[in-house]
Order: C-alpha cells, then sequence, then structure tokens
C-alpha cells in the first residue's frame, strides 16, 4: 500500500471541511430564506387579513365571470307565468261575434305582444302572410321602425301597456302604471306611453296580475282609454282580472285573451295551442290568440298560415271587440 504524505493528507482534510461549512451555510441560508417567506405571507401580505378565512366561489360564480366591462342588454320583458296554457272560457255565456264572414267560419284574431325588442322575428312575422295584430311596448328600441312597417300592411297596432305585476320583484319595464298611483301621474305617464306608440288603436295590458285586478286602478285606467276612444284587451294574465267586465260597465269596448301560444316554445306545443285557439273559436264564433315575436312562434305560424287561413277567418283584433 502506498503512503500519503503528511502535506497531502492536510490538503484533503482542509478541502472536506471546507465542503461541510459551505453545506452548512447553504442549509442555514435556505432554512431562514423559507422562515423570511413564512413570515411575509402569514403576517405582511397585501389583501390578506389575519385569522380571515379565504373566501370560496360558489357554483354559480364559477361558472360566470366577476366582472365585465358592460352588462349585456336586459332580455326583454315577457308575461308573467301566472296562467296555465288554455284559457278560461271566452264569457260566462256563449255570444255570436259582431262581424260574421259570407264564409261562415270562426273568427281568429292574433295579437303579437312584446314588439319593439327583437328587429328580426318582428319583420319576419310583419312578412307573414297573415292579419296578425301587433302589441308595442313602449320605449324600446326598434318601435318606431316596426310600427311603420305595421302601418304599412295596414295591421291593428296596439300599445303593450305595462301594468303593475303580483310579484314586486318581476319588472314590468319602463312606463309601468302601478296600483298606488294618483290619477295625475297616472295620466302623464299614460299619455307618454301613448305617444310612444302613436298609432295605436286600442292596447293590452303586459303583466299586470296586480292592477288589472284592482276595481280602482282599473276605473282610473279605463277612464283614460274611453277618453281616447281606444279598446281594451284584457290579456288575462291574472284569473280574477275585473277589467274585461269593468270596461264593459264603463262603456269600454273590449275583449278577451282566448289562448296564450308560445308561453312553452316548443314548436310541438305551440301548434296544440293553435288547434286549442281554432278549436274556441268554433264553439264560441271568435277567439284572440297572443304570442310573441319568438323565433319557434315565427316559423310555426309560418307553417301553418295556410291552415288557419281555410279553417278559421282571420282578422285584426280590431273586428272582434264590443
Amino acid at each position: 500500500m502506498p503512503k500519503v504524505s503528511p502535506k497531502k493528507s492536510a490538503r484533503r482534510g482542509g478541502r472536506k471541511n471546507t465542503g461541510r461549512r459551505l453545506g452548512l451555510f447553504c442549509l442555514f441560508l435556505f432554512v431562514a430564506a423559507t422562515l423570511a417567506a413564512g413570515f411575509y405571507f402569514m403576517f405582511l401580505y397585501p389583501g390578506k387579513q389575519p385569522g380571515a378565512p379565504l373566501p370560496l366561489l360558489s357554483g354559480q360564480s364559477k361558472n360566470k365571470p366577476l366582472h365585465q366591462e358592460a352588462e349585456p342588454l336586459p332580455a326583454p320583458p315577457y308575461e308573467e307565468p301566472a296562467l296555465p296554457l288554455q284559457a278560461p272560457p271566452i264569457a260566462t255565456r256563449a255570444k255570436e261575434p259582431e262581424k260574421k264572414t259570407l264564409s261562415n267560419k270562426p273568427l281568429v284574431a292574433i295579437v303579437i305582444d312584446d314588439m319593439g325588442y327583437r328587429q328580426n322575428t318582428g319583420r319576419a312575422l310583419l312578412a307573414l302572410d297573415l292579419p296578425l295584430s301587433f302589441s308595442f311596448l313602449p320605449f324600446t328600441p326598434f318601435s318606431e321602425e316596426l310600427q311603420k312597417e305595421a302601418q304599412a300592411k295596414g295591421r291593428d297596432i296596439l300599445l303593450h301597456l305595462p301594468l303593475e305585476p303580483m310579484d314586486p320583484k318581476a319588472n314590468p319595464g319602463p312606463g309601468a302604471l302601478s296600483t298606488a298611483m294618483a290619477p295625475e301621474t297616472m295620466q302623464a305617464l299614460f299619455r307618454e306611453d301613448l305617444q310612444a306608440v302613436p298609432k295605436a288603436i286600442g292596447l293590452n295590458n303586459h303583466m299586470g296580475s296586480r292592477f288589472t285586478a284592482n276595481p280602482q286602478a282599473m276605473r282610473s285606467l279605463l277612464t283614460l282609454v274611453r277618453a281616447r276612444g281606444l279598446f281594451f284587451l284584457d290579456s288575462m294574465t291574472a284569473a280574477n282580472s275585473v277589467a274585461y267586465d269593468l270596461a264593459h260597465e264603463m262603456g269600454v269596448k273590449a275583449e278577451r285573451r282566448t289562448v296564450f301560444l308560445d308561453n312553452d316554445q316548443s314548436p310541438t306545443k305551440i301548434m296544440a295551442q293553435l288547434d286549442l285557439l281554432i278549436r274556441l273559436a268554433g264553439e264560441h264564433g271568435q277567439a284572440v290568440g297572443i304570442g310573441h315575436p319568438y323565433p319557434a312562434t315565427v316559423e310555426v305560424l309560418r307553417q301553418y298560415q295556410a291552415q288557419l287561413r281555410t279553417r278559421t277567418e282571420m282578422v285584426g283584433v280590431s273586428h272582434l271587440v264590443h
């Protein structure tokens, strides 16, 4: 075995000691850095309150951005789903329609509510070969343009008047009348609503389940309707509505909605509601259906228009009020 000189042995021992010292120093630096980082995040990190638990996102928040630069436009306010699809009978007694046709077919009017928000579907409905009636919400973005088209085609134009609903969380939209309004306030707001739909020959209620069930509020409104020579179509959003009977008592021409066509936007269900409308028109001599500017409604009416013309006498809703 070869002998190792004392000098070489000392050099090797020195390198070992230096390596140990360097390792211990690195370990010290690592521990110190870890402790410093822990102290920072525990006590000094901005926005972190000592002892406060981190907020948890709900399931909805996880699927939806917490902030957007611009909110989307609100969806058009539609009828409150207060009633089943099938309407109550047209009246407590059967009545003959005021105007009969040579064909002796039952008279049917279809009113398209909520006009003014949807430009494309509104124009598609106006293009159908049917004498539909159109009810415009006040202060809507495409109302003026679509009213002009409806007038050019000779269609009945109505004001779709927003009235107070039963649910206080439901928003009927701008221009809404409420049961608590003073008569002077109601008169001024009603005048503004009419100015937004200047060619209206009548009106029907948008929402309004609380308002139409209130005799005092309806009497105030019908006084204004009568003064302008308009008619009132009760959309029947409330089963206990007094609007139709009170209108006749006050000498205001009126009618009631018979069937909602598209509360369920399934094409099959809309078709079934049209069949129901025709059947009830045959039983009572006339009937009024109310639909909305939904794409499904446009398509079903396009497919069904030949049957409507064959099985009924389609008229504007003004032909059915009395």
